[in-house]
């Protein structure tokens, strides 16, 4: 009996080594948020997996539904599990013209005594398209400038799709700072640095609560499921 226990845990031993060998691993930043849609609705956690290839968006749980950009070739793909289907958003130019004119300022405030972020002054800026505020930003300029740039280049490819949008349905674009976050001017609360904090003209807020550098991972959370449906606004595929 001793001999057949002992067999046993080496049996569990291997397989354990085997399955570690097989699991790939990557090496990631962690992001993590709060978010917040509106000062009546609850706070919610919200994070940020960023690697040399790929930055997914996910509520914190690595089997849940989630949003993956592609770094290199710019596409969106977000996932619901529920529904077993693919969103795709390919990269794509913004081609279309503002249905009306919109003139965009950035002004620099006072922080407010906010503290440096690992050592870092924090700034503070609020964003108007045609007078009115967009956008308030407490930015870091130098601090993680790669989740910067990540994070740029996914609102760029959102653009993209959202001036489809405007293109078909010109007198349904929306209000002046519609078109300016989403659309021409998507990127510009990223343009002064990582934003800690930000709170656009809607009252949706999001604050960062903590960046963890160098986390090894299982790579498999930046892969898409198989056998989901995939399609493109519009268009249905396999």
């Amino acid at each position: 009996m001793r001999f057949i226990f002992v067999r046993g845990i080496i049996f569990t031993i291997l397989a354990l080594s085997l399955t570690r060998a097989l699991a790939v691993e990557t090496e990631v930043t962690v992001l993590t948020f709060s978010e917040q849609d509106s000062q009546n609705e609850p706070a919610y956690i919200s994070r940020v997996l960023l690697s040399r290839d790929f930055l997914r968006l996910d509520d914190g749980e690595d089997h849940g539904d989630f949003a993956l950009f592609d770094r290199k070739t710019g596409s969106i793909y977000s996932v619901s599990h529920e529904d077993q289907r693919t969103l795709v958003i390919p990269l794509q130019p913004v081609l279309v013209v503002p249905p009306r004119p919109l003139r965009h300022d950035i002004e620099e405030l006072d922080a407010g005594g906010v503290p440096d972020v690992d050592g870092k002054k924090v700034s503070r800026y609020y964003m108007f398209t045609n007078g009115t505020r967009c956008m308030e930003v407490y930015a870091v300029p130098g601090f993680h400038d790669d989740a910067t740039d990540a994070l740029a280049a996914f609102a760029r490819t959102l653009a993209g799709q959202h001036a489809k949008s405007v293109a078909a349905m010109p007198d349904q674009a929306g209000t002046d700072c519609d078109l300016a976050n989403n659309v021409f001017e998507p990127d510009r609360y990223l343009s002064k640095g990582f934003p800690v904090r930000q709170k656009d003209y809607t009252g949706r807020t999001r604050s960062l609560i903590n960046i963890k550098e160098k986390v090894i991972i299982d790579s498999s959370v930046f892969e898409l499921p198989e056998g989901y449906e995939r399609f493109m606004p519009g268009v249905f595929s396999k």
